[in-house]
C-alpha cells in the first residue's frame, strides 16, 4: 500500500458536522490499494483502567465505505455519532490490497498491532458547536435559476419589434429594464424556471453596472425603486426567487466619496475609506482608458475608475451592513451575490450573515470569487460560490475534449471533496456567465452537445444556472457579442429548446430530493469509447445515468422495470446511444 497517498485532514471537509448530532469522516486513500477501513471512535473522556493498571480508551468501532472511486484515488466516508460530551476521538484500522493492516492515528500511520491498538492516540475533534452547522435556506433545494442582464432582457414600454429585437450588439444600453421583467415574468416561469438572478441593477456609470456610484439608489436606466419591489413582489406570486449582485469591494470614481477625496485629498472624510497610497489620487494615462499601470491608490484590476474600498475601515463595513441590510428588509429580496467576495475579510463575512440572517433567516448568501473556494467558504458564512471551477472542468471534457473519461472523473471527485456537503449543495452551477463564452459557442455551435452539457449539470449536487438566452442558441465568444438583446420575434423562439428546458426543470424539481441530498457513485466508464456513467440514491429512489461523448455509438439496452425520464439520441430498435447522448432512468431500489 501506497502509505504517502493515505490523508485525512481533522476540522477541515474531512471531518466536519452534517447535522447537530453526526460528524461526518472522510479518509483519501490511493485507487484500490484498500480494502477494508474500520474507524475507531468514541468520547476522548471515557476511560477505563485495565486488569495491568493501565488506562485505555473505550471505543466502538464502524466500517467505512467507499463513496467515491476515482483513476487515482479513492475517498472512504462514514457518519459517527456525537457524543454526550460532544467531543469525538477517532482513529483508522485500514486493511490493504495485499491484506496487511495499519493504524493511523493523530501521530502516525504504523503497522497495525495489539501494542498500537491499546496505545492509540486518535483524532480529537474541539467541542463540537451546534452553531457551526452549515446549512442552506430549504427553498434552495428546489431551486432552478434564470441568470438574466437586465439591460438586454425586455423593455417595459410599448416599442416596435425592430427597435426591441433588431440592434446590433454593442456597447451602448439595449433599454432593457426591471419593468420588462415584471412584464415578461410569465416567460421565465413557462421556462420552468424558480429563481432570477439579476446582474447589478444599482447607479452605476458604465453599461455593465459594475461600477456602482450608489448603492442605495436603481439606475435610473433600469426604472425605479417601485420598480423593483413590483418585480419581487411579483415573482414571489409566481413562487420565483429574486438574487441580487453587488460588487462592495470597490466603488465607480464617480461616486460622491471618491469624488470628495479626489476633491479634498487626505482632508477629506472618505479618505480612509480607500486604500490610498499618497495623496494626490493620480493614475498613469494608458491608450486604453480603462487600464492603467500604476496609481497612487489601489485599484480593481487595474481600472483606475474603480477605486478599491478599505473593507476593514468601519466606517466602510457600517454604509456597506446599511447597503445590504436596506434592500432585503424593504424589498424582501431573497438572496445576495457578492462579487469577489474572496476580498472580503473573513470577520466582516461575519458581520454580513449575522445582520442578514437577523432579517431574513432562509436568506441565499453566495459569494462570487475567482480564487478557489476552500478556505473562503469553509465557514457558515455564505451558502457557497459561483462554481467556476465545476465550469471549468466541465468545459475542459466536454467541449475542449482534452480529458479523458477518467481524467474527467478523478477532477470531478477533487471538486466535489474539496467542500463540505452543505457547501457543495449550496453551490452555484453556471456553465456560462455575461464573462465567458456562450454555452452554445463552447458547444461549437452544436445543440446537442449543448444538450449534454445542460442535462448533466442538472443531475450535479448544487443549484443550476442558465443564462438568459440559452433557450434561443443564443451564441457569443467576447462582449458584446455574448451579451445580445433576447430576441422576442416570434419567428426566432426556439420552441425545442424552450420545451428542454421545462422538462430539465420539471426534472430537476421533481427528483431534488435524490439531485440534492442523495449518494452520489461513479459506474462504468471508458477512456477509449470516452463514455461514463454514475448513480444517483436517496431512500428507495435510485437514478442510473449513463453519457456516451465518443464519435461512435455504444451500446445500451434500457432494463426492465425502469423509467425512461430523459434521453437524447437513443435509438431503441437497435439497443445503441449515439454521440452526445444521454439517458437518465428511475428503478426503485429496497433501504435497508
Amino acid at each position: 500500500m501506497e502509505l504517502s497517498a493515505v490523508i485525512h485532514r481533522p476540522a477541515s471537509e474531512m471531518a466536519y458536522l452534517i447535522n447537530e448530532n453526526v460528524l461526518r469522516v472522510s479518509l483519501r486513500a490511493k485507487h484500490n490499494n484498500i480494502k477494508a477501513i474500520e474507524i475507531f471512535y468514541g468520547d476522548p473522556y471515557d476511560r477505563r483502567v485495565t486488569q495491568n493498571n493501565q488506562e485505555v480508551w473505550t471505543y466502538q468501532t464502524k466500517p467505512m465505505h467507499r463513496q467515491l472511486k476515482g483513476v487515482l484515488t479513492d475517498y472512504w466516508q462514514v457518519d459517527l455519532p456525537v457524543p454526550e460530551s460532544r467531543h469525538l476521538e477517532y482513529a483508522f484500522r485500514i486493511k490493504s490490497a495485499d491484506d496487511r493492516q495499519y493504524l493511523y492515528d493523530d501521530r502516525r500511520l504504523t503497522t497495525y498491532s495489539e501494542k498500537n491498538r491499546v496505545n492509540i492516540k486518535g483524532f480529537r475533534t474541539p467541542y463540537l458547536n451546534i452553531s457551526d452547522v452549515l446549512t442552506i435556506p430549504g427553498w434552495l433545494k428546489q431551486t432552478t435559476w434564470y441568470q438574466v442582464i437586465p439591460d438586454r432582457f425586455a423593455q417595459g414600454k410599448e416599442v416596435s419589434l425592430e427597435e426591441l429585437s433588431d440592434q446590433k450588439p454593442s456597447a451602448n444600453s439595449l433599454n432593457g429594464s426591471l419593468q420588462g421583467l415584471v412584464q415578461n415574468l410569465d416567460y421565465i416561469a413557462d421556462l420552468g424556471f424558480n429563481g432570477l438572478d439579476l446582474t447589478p441593477i444599482f447607479k452605476a456609470y458604465s453599461n455593465h453596472k459594475y461600477d456602482t456610484i450608489d448603492f442605495f439608489n436603481v439606475d435610473s436606466s433600469f426604472g425605479e425603486k417601485e420598480d423593483l419591489a413590483q418585480l419581487v413582489t411579483k415573482a414571489h406570486e409566481m413562487g420565483i426567487h429574486v438574487m441580487l449582485e453587488a460588487t462592495i469591494n470597490y466603488l465607480s470614481d464617480a461616486s460622491l466619496q471618491w469624488q470628495d477625496v479626489r476633491k479634498n485629498g487626505a482632508h477629506s472624510r472618505f479618505a480612509s475609506w480607500f486604500r490610498i497610497y499618497e495623496f494626490p489620487v493620480t493614475y498613469s494615462l494608458e491608450v486604453d482608458p480603462n487600464y492603467a499601470r500604476q496609481a497612487s491608490y489601489a485599484m480593481f484590476a487595474n481600472n483606475p475608475h474603480m477605486p478599491m474600498l478599505n473593507l476593514e475601515n468601519e466606517e466602510v463595513q457600517a454604509y456597506l451592513l446599511g447597503v445590504l441590510a436596506y434592500w432585503v428588509k424593504e424589498f424582501d429580496i431573497d438572496a445576495w451575490r457578492l462579487s469577489h467576495g474572496d476580498d472580503i475579510p473573513q470577520a466582516f463575512q461575519a458581520k454580513i450573515a449575522k445582520k442578514l440572517r437577523k432579517i431574513r433567516p432562509d436568506i441565499y448568501l453566495l459569494s462570487e470569487n475567482v480564487q478557489t473556494s476552500q478556505n473562503h467558504i469553509g465557514q457558515p458564512v455564505f451558502n457557497g460560490a459561483v462554481n467556476y471551477p465545476h465550469m471549468e472542468v466541465i468545459k475542459s471534457y466536454f467541449s475542449e475534449k482534452e480529458e479523458s473519461s477518467g481524467e474527467f472523473i478523478a477532477a470531478l471527485n477533487a471538486q466535489f471533496l474539496r467542500n463540505r456537503r452543505q457547501t457543495n449543495q449550496g453551490m452555484f452551477n453556471v456553465l456560462d456567465t455575461p464573462l465567458s463564452p456562450r454555452l452554445m459557442s463552447q458547444a461549437h455551435d452544436d445543440p446537442q452537445l449543448l444538450r449534454a452539457i445542460l442535462a448533466f449539470n442538472y443531475l450535479q449536487v448544487g443549484t443550476p444556472v442558465v443564462l438568459y438566452g440559452t433557450e434561443q442558441l443564443m451564441a457569443g465568444m467576447e462582449a458584446p457579442n455574448n451579451r445580445q438583446n433576447l430576441s422576442w420575434e416570434e419567428e426566432k423562439q426556439n420552441d425545442v429548446m424552450k420545451r428542454y428546458l421545462r422538462l430539465l426543470n420539471n426534472f430537476r424539481h421533481e427528483y431534488a430530493d435524490v439531485l440534492t441530498d442523495g449518494n452520489f457513485e461513479w459506474s462504468q466508464y471508458s477512456n477509449r469509447y470516452n463514455y461514463f456513467s454514475f448513480i444517483r440514491t436517496f431512500g428507495d429512489k435510485k437514478i442510473f445515468v449513463l453519457f456516451n461523448l465518443g464519435i461512435g455509438s455504444i451500446r445500451f439496452q434500457l432494463p426492465k422495470n425502469t423509467k425512461l425520464i430523459l434521453s437524447q439520441n437513443l435509438v431503441d430498435n437497435e439497443n445503441r446511444l449515439g454521440q452526445y447522448g444521454f439517458v437518465i432512468i428511475e428503478s426503485k431500489t429496497n433501504q435497508n
